[in-house]
C-alpha cells in the first residue's frame, strides 16, 4: 500500500513533469531529492518479498568474443570468470550497480531470457553459467504490482507502475545516468535487511523478470554448477534454442576451468537436462 499527502492527479503530473526533464537530459542533483519530490514529503510505501526455494536454478551468459575461440577460452579460463565480473571491469552503470561496483545478475529458470539479457545473440557463441540455490532466496518485487497481494488502489497502483516502467526502460548506450533512477528506488525505497536482492521486470521480455543480488550475497545462495559453451550461429535475435559444444567445471584446488565433450560423464552429471531435450 502506498499512502502519500498528495493525491492521484498531481503526482501523475510530477511524473510527466520528472520524464520530460530526463528525456532532455535536465536530470542532474540529488536524484533521492528528485524521487521525493515526485510522491510529496509525507509518504509510505509496502514492498513484498519473494522467495525462491532450494534448488532453483539460476542462469547468467557471456557473449564469447569472435576472437577467442581456441580452448581453453581467454574468457572462461578460472572459477572467478563464471560469477560477476571483476570491479575494475565494471566501467558503466547498470540497473542496479554503478560504476566499480559488482553485482551478479541472472535469470531464474531461464537461459534464453539470459542470453538475451547479455545482448549476447549477436555472437557465435555464448557461455551459459548455471547456479543452484543452496537456501531460499529472499528478494523485494521492485514491480509486477498486478501479481502482488498487496492492496489494490489507486494511489499505490500509479506508484508501482512508475516502478516497473523505470526497471523496464530499455537504456542505450550514452544514456547510463538513467541509471540513477532504478539504483536510487532499489537503495532508498526497496533495501532491506533481511532480502538478498531484487527482482525486476525484463527489459528483453515484459512477461519475465530478472534477479540482481545485493553485493555478496549470492556466494551464500548460490552454488556455481558449471558452465554450458553454446553454439548460436544462425539462431537469430529471438533465440529460444541453442546448440552446446561443450560443458565446464572447475578444479577444486586451482579453480582452473575443465571442458568436457557433450555425452561425457561430467556432462552428464552437471547438466543431465541436456540429454532430455
Amino acid at each position: 500500500m502506498f499512502k502519500s499527502d498528495l493525491d492521484v492527479e498531481t503526482i501523475r503530473k510530477r511524473i510527466i513533469s520528472f520524464r520530460e526533464r530526463v528525456y532532455k537530459g535536465q536530470f542532474k542533483g540529488n536524484i533521492y531529492q528528485e524521487l521525493i519530490s515526485i510522491f510529496g514529503v509525507n509518504f509510505s510505501v509496502l514492498f513484498e518479498y519473494r522467495e525462491f526455494p532450494v534448488d532453483t536454478v539460476f542462469y547468467r551468459a557471456r557473449g564469447i568474443p569472435l576472437n577467442d575461440t581456441i580452448v581453453p577460452l581467454k574468457m572462461m579460463r578460472h572459477v572467478g570468470d563464471a560469477w560477476e565480473p571483476r570491479t575494475e571491469y565494471v566501467k558503466y552503470p547498470g540497473r542496479l550497480n554503478d560504476i566499480n561496483q559488482s553485482i551478479l545478475y541472472c535469470c531464474p529458470f531461464d537461459p534464453f531470457l539470459a542470453i538475451k539479457e547479455a545482448r549476447a545473440s549477436a555472437n557465435n557463441f555464448v557461455a551459459i553459467m548455471k547456479y543452484r540455490s543452496i537456501r531460499k532466496v529472499i528478494v523485494t518485487a521492485l514491480g509486477d504490482y498486478e501479481n502482488s497481494n498487496l492492496p489494490k488502489d489507486e494511489l499505490t497502483r500509479l506508484y508501482y507502475s512508475f516502478i516497473d516502467e523505470e526497471f523496464a526502460q530499455d537504456v542505450k548506450y550514452g544514456e547510463e545516468n538513467r541509471y540513477a533512477i532504478t539504483r536510487a528506488v532499489a537503495e532508498t525505497f526497496a533495501n532491506f535487511p533481511n532480502q538478498d536482492g531484487w527482482y525486476y521486470r525484463s527489459v528483453q521480455s515484459s512477461e519475465k523478470f530478472n534477479l540482481a543480488f545485493l553485493p555478496g550475497k549470492h556466494k551464500e545462495c548460490l552454488k556455481l554448477e558449471g558452465v554450458m559453451i553454446g553454439d548460436l550461429r544462425g539462431k537469430g535475435p529471438d533465440i529460444n534454442s541453442f546448440d552446446i559444444l561443450s560443458v565446464i567445471d572447475f578444479d577444486a584446488s586451482t579453480g582452473l576451468a575443465r571442458y568436457h565433450e557433450m555425452g561425457s560423464e561430467v556432462q552428464k552429471k552437471l547438466f543431465p537436462e541436456i540429454d532430455k531435450n
